[in-house]
């Protein structure tokens, strides 16, 4: 009996193995490098108060992108995806009473983690997919370092596609949308009244280089 048990126990084992090690080999790991546009289309609620510091309105937000992501497929058409981004841009300013106010730096940082279904099989040369899934996005910069760079969570879908150059190197190009609502309110250091609020729906489009290991 007990060496019917060893001999039943040693090919489970072997059989775990054996499927671990397949699942494994499946495995596709993508790192990229991207350059994109980072455009803010929602709006602002109407505020008690205003600040020439702060943007006239989101797409004042728009700036060149670059940005990193991290791909994993675990099966054939399943994958998962962790990418970040960084946009600088200048807002603020215009004439006031007092005479001309200067402008600011602004920065929106991104980080996102979705998951990935690909439309087209691994075979493509053109290998095109659908993600959906949560991030995290940052105002910063000296615009909003008084109110202590608020950090917003919100909606993460995209399409994207990998376009075989040679070997595991290929050209990207994707479109993220960021759905989420900014709620930055004003402070004793600058004015309680001041608010800056509303749903925003920030795209990004993104064009790189990635590299794939299987």
């Amino acid at each position: 009996m007990t060496r019917h048990v060893s001999r039943s126990a040693l090919a489970i084992a072997i059989a775990t193995i054996a499927s671990a090690s397949a699942a494994v080999a499946q495995m596709k790991v993508e790192v990229g490098a991207s350059i994109g546009l980072y455009s803010p289309m929602g709006n602002f609620r109407p505020a008690p108060v205003y600040w020439t510091n702060l943007p006239h309105g989101p797409s004042d937000l728009s700036g060149s992108a670059i940005g990193g992501e991290l791909r994993l497929w675990v099966a054939p058409r399943v994958g998962l995806q962790l990418a970040a981004t960084t946009t600088s841009s200048t807002v603020g300013g215009g004439a006031t009473p007092e005479g001309e106010a200067p402008t600011t730096s602004a920065r929106i940082s991104t980080g996102t983690a979705q998951m990935l279904f690909r439309v087209t099989g691994d075979a493509s040369r053109a290998r095109v997919w659908l993600g959906a899934g949560g991030g995290a996005i940052q105002h910063g910069g000296l615009t909003y370092a008084p109110f202590g760079k608020p950090v917003d969570y919100g909606a993460v879908a995209s399409v994207g596609s990998a376009i075989r150059i040679r070997g595991g190197l290929s050209a990207d190009l994707g479109l993220t949308s960021l759905i989420y609502n900014l709620n930055i309110r004003g402070t004793a250091a600058t004015d309680p009244n001041l608010s800056e609020r509303g749903r925003q729906v920030d795209m990004l489009l993104h064009t790189g280089v990635s590299y794939s290991w299987h």
